[in-house]
C-alpha cells in the first residue's frame, strides 16, 4: 500500500516570538529531524508563508534550511496556499489570487527555486467551484480537500484511481481519508501497530492512502505522537509517497464534481 501523508503547518502572522519558538522545539524540529533521519519518509508540506517568515524573523532558519534539504532530496513535495490562511470561498476572486501569489513570492524567496508546487491547498480544505477555476487558471496540476466534498458522505472514495475535476481538464483532485486521518491525530492509535491493523485490510493491495493533518499535532497539541509516526513511517508494509507520484501510480481517471464543503 502506498501512503501519502500530507502535513500543514501554520501560525499566525502575528503570533508571539515565544509560541513561535515553543512549537519549533515541540513540533517541527521534530518532524525535520525524522524526515531527514529516514530516506524513505515522504511527506506533503503546506507551510503558509506568514509562518515562513515568522522562522525568520524568530531564529528558526535551520529550519528553513531542513526543509530546503528535505526538497532538494525530494523527500518532501511543497504545496501553495493563500499566505495569511485565508477562507478562501468567502472571498472575492481578485483577493484569492492575491493571497496565492504572495504566498509565492514569500516561499520562494525564502526556498528558492526548490519550491516548486504543482498542488494547491485551500486552508481549512474549503472549497467552492471557484477555487477550481483558480487553480487552473495558474496552472496547479491537483488540489487536496477533504472526502465530505466528494458526495457529502465518508466512505465513497476509490483508492486505485486519481480523481479529476468535471469541466477542468487539466485539473486533479486528491481527497483526504477522514477516519484514518482523526485517528492518527486525535491519538486514538498510539503504536505502529495498531496503524498497521486499522489499514489490514488495504495493506496487501495496490492502493493508496491519503492522511491529511496539521503537523503541530505532532509533538506540541499530542506530546510524542511524532515518534509514533516515524514508527509508521519505519513500517515495510507501507511505501511513503508524494501526491504527485500517485499519477504515474495509477493511471486510471474518474471525473467528479466536488460539493461546496470545508
Amino acid at each position: 500500500m502506498y501512503w501519502a501523508n500530507f502535513l500543514h503547518i501554520y501560525q499566525p502572522h502575528n503570533q508571539k516570538p515565544y509560541w513561535i519558538k515553543k512549537i519549533a522545539n515541540e513540533s517541527y524540529r521534530k518532524l525535520v529531524a525524522g524526515l531527514l533521519a529516514n530516506r524513505r519518509a515522504k511527506a506533503i508540506i503546506n507551510i503558509n508563508a506568514c509562518l515562513t517568515e515568522l522562522f525568520q524573523k524568530n531564529g528558526c532558519q535551520d529550519l528553513i534550511a531542513g526543509l530546503r534539504t528535505l526538497a532538494r532530496r525530494e523527500q518532501i513535495e511543497f504545496t501553495d496556499s493563500a499566505k495569511y490562511h485565508a477562507f478562501l470561498p468567502l472571498l472575492p476572486e481578485s483577493e484569492i489570487i492575491r493571497q496565492i501569489k504572495l504566498n509565492r513570492q514569500t516561499n520562494k524567496k525564502y526556498f528558492g527555486s526548490l519550491y516548486r508546487p504543482l498542488g494547491f491547498f485551500p486552508p481549512e480544505m474549503g472549497y467552492h467551484p471557484k477555487i477550481a477555476k483558480i487553480c487552473q487558471r495558474l496552472g496547479y496540476r491537483w488540489l487536496i480537500i477533504d472526502e465530505l466534498a466528494l458526495a457529502g458522505k465518508i466512505g465513497r472514495l476509490r483508492y486505485d484511481l486519481v480523481y479529476k475535476i468535471k469541466n477542468f481538464t487539466d485539473l486533479s483532485v486528491f481527497f483526504r481519508q477522514r477516519e484514518v486521518s482523526f485517528r492518527i491525530l486525535s491519538a486514538q492509535v498510539y503504536a505502529s501497530g495498531m496503524v498497521v491493523d486499522l489499514l489490514k485490510n488495504a495493506i496487501s493491495k495496490k492502493q493508496y492512502l491519503i492522511t491529511a493533518m496539521d503537523g503541530e499535532t505532532f509533538g506540541h497539541h499530542r506530546p510524542g505522537l511524532d515518534e509514533l509516526l516515524f514508527r509508521v513511517y519505519r513500517s515495510k508494509e507501507i511505501t511513503s509517497i508524494t501526491l504527485s507520484e500517485l499519477f504515474e501510480l495509477f493511471p486510471d481517471k474518474e471525473l467528479v464534481s466536488p460539493i461546496k464543503s470545508s
